[in-house]
Formats: structure tokens, C-alpha cells, sequence
């Protein structure tokens, strides 16, 4: 009984000088810092950019602008070691009031310094004058310009038989010339929508469109067979041909052999039937840990060509180019260097568009130029082929 009691005394000390230590950082004083003083700002899309003085205080931590969206109250700040604040996230140009407020280490805050600006029109909005919605193989195609690589999301819409525009396809992306489709779609007119939203909501004029998608399938992969001409590049070590068409996309799939000193290599793909080719979609080879997307042997540059009947001297006097192709990463980082729209696309596969204008063929050559490494072999984890095959 004497050590049961011995510990309840103890707990009850313990739980009284918890109690007694102070939680959280403690206020180091109760003086406010000064306000920001010489207060300029210019308009930029969506918002202004602040640029001011900062008050002579030995602990101010930073200076944070309050102002006012849809869904209410916002701030944002920046540190004591910078003189420039942004905002971006207004989605009109009424005028709009901004205060701006010195905030010290013990989170004591300046009086506010308040401004009343005019935004330019939001991102959303100039993006929205360059986005069009055409027609594609297999359903619909948005196309659109973004110069400030500013992160948006593509919506589209299509009108269902309740008569209401529900999403069928949202498309996020930061690249300067963006473009994303949907597919899958029947060749039966429809009626379409799409518009532009940014991260804080804020949505373009939406586009209304009548638009008949065109008849696209995937071509039977069981049906494809390697053809090796005369120049041709043959497997590297041993990732044959065949595993481009395995279903499996990563660390797998073919590799031209490098060290030959023969550059730049080509390779010859029988599709097993005559159709129009819509789209090419190529995965990247990943490596372990997805550091070989946008790098390595995988294709930068290159060409796909294409005939009806084979000529097997490898000479390319019967082959018809069908595209140039260049694969163009999502977020434009350095190589080495990928976000995570850098690797969804990388493994999921690049769609790579080809003119309708091009002749029916059955077998394709791809000739790669440049591969991301700038090394002399190539590597293709998985190529799905997409058209008219009836």
C-alpha cells in the first residue's frame, strides 16, 4: 500500500509541474513593430506586386498582406528579408483592399497600412482567349497557351441527358503550349464546354461547343511483330522489341545497344493491319526509383515513318513521314529534375499526334535523333498505336 501511494503522490506532482510549464513560444515583449512605410504596387494578373520599407524593429519576423476572396479571409506573407510581396489570387478586376502588416517574433502586429488596387485580368482569363476544343480521334482535344507556366487546370464538359454539362476530363498543367484530350468516345455528335480554373478557384468565360468526335481504336498489340532491315538496331542487353508492345510499362521494355558507335538508330514495327494513325503514346523507361524520366536513353528527338507494303533493302525511298516528334517535358525543369506531372506522364505514355492528312500504313519505322542524355541508344518502355484500322 505505502509504494501503491508513493507513486500517486508522484503522478500528482508530475501533473501539477506539467501544468505549470509553459506551452508554446512565449511573448518575448508587448511592443508592436512600426508599419511598413513607402508603400508602392503594380498591377500584375490577378493581384499586384507591394513593395515597401521595412520598419526599423531588431525582431520583426515578417510582413503578411490581409485581403479578401470569395470563400473569404486570406493572407499571405514573406519574410523580413524581403521588401517585395505578391498577390495573384484575384479572379476580376474590381478594385480590391489590401493590408499590409509588420508582424514581430513575439506576433505582436503593426498598425495595417491599407491600399486599394486594381488587378489585371486573372490568368485564367488571357489563358482563355488562346483555348479552343476540336474534334479529335476518339473524342475532343483542348488546346491553349500559358507563357507565365502558371498552374491551371483544363476542364471539360459535355452536356448529358439530364441537359446539364457535367467534367469528363480535367487537365492540370504549368506548360507553355498545353494541350490534353479526351478519349474513348463514341463517333456520336455531342455537346461540349471547357473552361480554365486556377488553384484558388477562380474559373475562365466558359466555351460551348457542337463537336462530333472521330473513330479512333487502340490496335491490337497481340498483333504487332518486330521486322529487322538492313540499319536497323537490334536489342541491347536483351530488352527485345517485343516488350514494347508486353503491356507493362517501367524499368523494362526495349533498348537499342549503345557503345557501336553507330548513330542515330532506327527500328521497323510491323502493326499486323492497314489503318490511319491517329497517335503514337510512348512510355518512358522509369529506372528504380522513376530518376530515368526525361533522362537517359529515353527518345527526345525523332521521326516516325511509315508504308503499306515492305520494301526489306532498308532503303527509305518507300517510307512516307508521318511526324516529327519531340518530347517536351510538362514543367520544364532541368534534367534530373521532375515534378510529379513529370512522371505521370512520363510512365503513362506521351501522345505524340499525327496529321490525318497521312497516308493508311501498316508498318511504321521510328528513327531516334536525340535522346534526353544525348547518349548513342535509345530506350522505349511501351508504345501504344491509336487510329482508324477498319
Amino acid at each position: 500500500m505505502k509504494t501503491y501511494s508513493s507513486i500517486f503522490i508522484v503522478c500528482i506532482m508530475v501533473m501539477f509541474s506539467c501544468k505549470e510549464e509553459p506551452i508554446g513560444q512565449q511573448a518575448l515583449d508587448s511592443i508592436p513593430p512600426g508599419p511598413v512605410s513607402n508603400v508602392t504596387w503594380e498591377a500584375v494578373a490577378g493581384g499586384a506586386i507591394f513593395k515597401y520599407t521595412l520598419p526599423d524593429d531588431e525582431d520583426l519576423l515578417y510582413v503578411k498582406a490581409v485581403f479578401m476572396l470569395r470563400d473569404g479571409e486570406k493572407n499571405t506573407r514573406v519574410s523580413l528579408y524581403s521588401d517585395t510581396l505578391l498577390i495573384d489570387s484575384f479572379g476580376d478586376t474590381e478594385p480590391k483592399e489590401v493590408k499590409l502588416i509588420a508582424v514581430d517574433r513575439s506576433r505582436n502586429e503593426s498598425p495595417a497600412v491599407s491600399l486599394t488596387i486594381i488587378p489585371l485580368p486573372p490568368i485564367v482569363s488571357t489563358i482563355e482567349e488562346s483555348l479552343s476544343l476540336l474534334a479529335d480521334f476518339g473524342g475532343v482535344h483542348a488546346y491553349w497557351d500559358n507563357p507565365t507556366r502558371a498552374d491551371i487546370g483544363v476542364v471539360i464538359l459535355q452536356k448529358d441527358h439530364n441537359e446539364e454539362y457535367t467534367p469528363i476530363e480535367t487537365i492540370y498543367s504549368s506548360m507553355i503550349v498545353g494541350d490534353g484530350a479526351t478519349k474513348g468516345m463514341d463517333t456520336i455528335p455531342g455537346e461540349f464546354a471547357v473552361y480554365i480554373q486556377d488553384r484558388w478557384g477562380n474559373k475562365s468565360e466558359t466555351q460551348y461547343h457542337s463537336l462530333t468526335p472521330i473513330y479512333e481504336t487502340k490496335f491490337d498489340r497481340l498483333k504487332f511483330n518486330a521486322v529487322y532491315l538492313p540499319g536497323d538496331a537490334g536489342p541491347g542487353a536483351g530488352w527485345v522489341m517485343s516488350n514494347m508492345w508486353d503491356g507493362i510499362r517501367g524499368e523494362q521494355g526495349y533498348s537499342s545497344p549503345g557503345g557501336t558507335g553507330i548513330w542515330p538508330h532506327m527500328v521497323t514495327i510491323d502493326l499486323g493491319v492497314l489503318g490511319l494513325l491517329s497517335r503514337i503514346n510512348i512510355s518512358q523507361r522509369t529506372g528504380n526509383s522513376n530518376d530515368y524520366i526525361y533522362n537517359e536513353g529515353n527518345p527526345k528527338s525523332f521521326s516516325i515513318w511509315g508504308c503499306e507494303t515492305l520494301v526489306t533493302d532498308g532503303e527509305w525511298d518507300s517510307w512516307t513521314k508521318l511526324m516529327d516528334c519531340e518530347s517536351i517535358k510538362p514543367s520544364g525543369q532541368p534534367r534530373g529534375i521532375n515534378t510529379n506531372e513529370d512522371i505521370d506522364r512520363g510512365r503513362n505514355g506521351e501522345d505524340f499526334t499525327c496529321p490525318p492528312t497521312n497516308p493508311k500504313v501498316r508498318y511504321i519505322r521510328i528513327l531516334v535523333t536525340r535522346t534526353w542524355a544525348g547518349g548513342d541508344n535509345f530506350q522505349i518502355s511501351e508504345l501504344e498505336v491509336y487510329g482508324d484500322n477498319r
